[in-house]
């Protein structure tokens, strides 16, 4: 059973779907003015892994991330660099497609960008007037707050609270300050539609609303973001939605951690954001995908040098150990059932339980933290046995595999194993050289022992003597 923490209710509920086996998600994506940093890319990485996982389990994931491509920071960003919003938009978004891809994200079922969506939001905006739940004043159109009973049942406050975090709370236009902006009426240097009230563009908030009752109906599974999305824009997101259809906008909303760098949250306005297409040119994508998943998705990351070098060393051992049972299990020998050893046994069992282990970390609150636990564990244990065994099971190394295969397709790691090397054609020159290189040993040739050894590692390829074979390993070349 899948227990998820629902931020609207404050606790571990059992994740049970509107449709059977059918998830329908909507994520905040992020606004386009610039390039990708970590903290977008510890929400997008930890719900892309949690999609993954829903897949494992065997849900048909209808995911919709938006790009926002209109709003006041995208004009910032437009007014300042003297170029139209959609251009600033065009240029940003292909940056932000090319990092998603460098970090391992699953390509989403939709990704609507709020431009396209203009029509559909004004519609929206006509039905809450004649709901009346939103009034019309110089142009502008705001959302009455005292008309919707629940405001702040997301974030736990009271509404006379929530003035205090209120944008533009002194606007004259406005009956009461914590108001929202549903349409605002056009100003000098801003794109701008048409409409019913006059020209103008739509709020931040009618966006997400308008996008995910496109695609996914009045209620969804899911809703999705970062912390800092609670209030105000999820909170009003569900006070217009709701306003409409009167119906729960989302049955779970899910909200990830901040990534503190000196015990800041990263963002953009303090200057402490470290982008993503800086960062990989240092780490690999899957240490910075190790980085941030070794960590529950609802808790703080702090991010340093130090952290990350970790995650790199880390994702290289584990590396090794998941290409090292790729390679054996080619050159494994068939072995039937009852000439199993203790060792095959042990690791059968092992295998069977770190599976046990994966799921049960995962389904509770996608708890990657322990679930990476198991893996680390597991992977020793693979290594121990690969050092050990006097014959390698073949059955025992093809479960060793899809365990490691499984592993890897839920949390991003690895994808492009096989495109790393020829594994057929290494494989045979390193046994060769190994062959070599034993009869050499045996002659007490230490000098040709050593320079075949030290050769191999000068290529990527080091070997470990062990009592019971010498052991070899890709480690070097991961990055070519």
């Amino acid at each position: 059973m899948i227990k998820v923490y629902n931020t609207l209710t404050r606790q571990l509920e059992e994740f049970k779907t509107i449709e059977p086996d059918v998830v329908r998600w909507y994520n905040c994506g992020p606004t386009v003015n610039g390039l990708m940093h970590l903290g977008h890319a510890r929400s997008a990485i930890a719900f892309d892994t949690i999609r993954r996982y829903l897949e494992y389990r065997g849900y048909k994931v209808q995911y919709i991330m938006n790009f926002t491509d209109v709003e006041d920071r995208m004009i910032e960003v437009s007014n300042k660099e003297q170029r139209a919003v959609l251009e600033v938009a065009e240029e940003y978004l292909r940056y932000f497609r090319r990092d998603m891809s460098s970090i391992n994200l699953k390509e989403a079922t939709v990704n609507p960008r709020a431009m396209l969506h203009i029509n559909h939001m004004i519609v929206f905006i006509q039905k809450l007037i004649e709901k009346d739940f939103a009034y019309e004043n110089n142009g502008d159109v705001y959302f009455d707050v005292k008309k919707f009973a629940d405001y702040g049942k997301l974030s736990n406050q009271k509404l006379e609270n929530v003035l205090e975090k209120t944008e533009d709370a002194e606007n004259p236009n406005k009956r009461f300050p914590a108001d929202f902006a549903l349409w605002k009426a056009k100003k000098p240097g801003e794109p701008f539609w048409p409409s019913p009230w006059g020209e103008g563009r739509p709020g931040w908030h009618i966006e997400c609303s308008v996008m995910s009752m496109t695609y996914l109906g009045d209620t969804i599974d899911i809703h999705s973001g970062g912390q800092d999305l609670i209030f105000p824009h999820h909170e009003n997101e569900i006070a217009q939605s709701e306003s409409i259809t009167g119906k729960p906008f989302a049955r779970y909303w899910l909200h990830n951690g901040y990534i503190n760098i000196n015990k800041e949250k990263m963002s953009k306005s303090l200057g402490n954001f470290v982008n993503i297409y800086e960062l990989l040119k240092y780490y690999s994508a899957d240490a910075v995908r190790l980085f941030v998943l070794q960590t529950h998705y609802r808790s703080p990351i702090s991010f340093d040098e130090e952290a990350m070098d970790q995650a790199q060393t880390t994702s290289d051992r584990l590396f090794d150990v998941v290409l090292l049972a790729k390679a054996y299990s080619d050159s494994a020998e068939e072995v039937i059932k009852t000439e199993l050893t203790e060792l095959d046994k042990d690791l059968f069992d092992k295998t069977k339980k770190a599976r046990d282990d994966f799921i049960k970390s995962m389904d509770e609150d996608f708890n990657t933290s322990d679930a990476f636990a198991v893996l680390f564990g597991y992977s020793r244990d693979v290594n121990d046995y690969l050092r050990k065994a006097e014959i390698v099971n073949k059955a025992i190394m093809n479960e060793v595999n899809t365990l490691f295969d499984e592993f890897k397709s839920v949390l991003g790691l690895y994808e492009d194993i096989g495109n790393y090397h020829s594994m057929e054609m290494v494989e045979k020159l390193v046994k060769l050289l190994i062959e070599i290189r034993t009869e050499f040993r045996k002659e007490k040739n230490w000098e040709m022992s050593d320079k075949i050894r030290d050769d191999l590692k000068q290529t990527g390829i080091t070997l470990e003597d062990t009592p019971k074979r010498i052991l070899w390993k890709l480690s070097e070349l991961k990055s070519e």
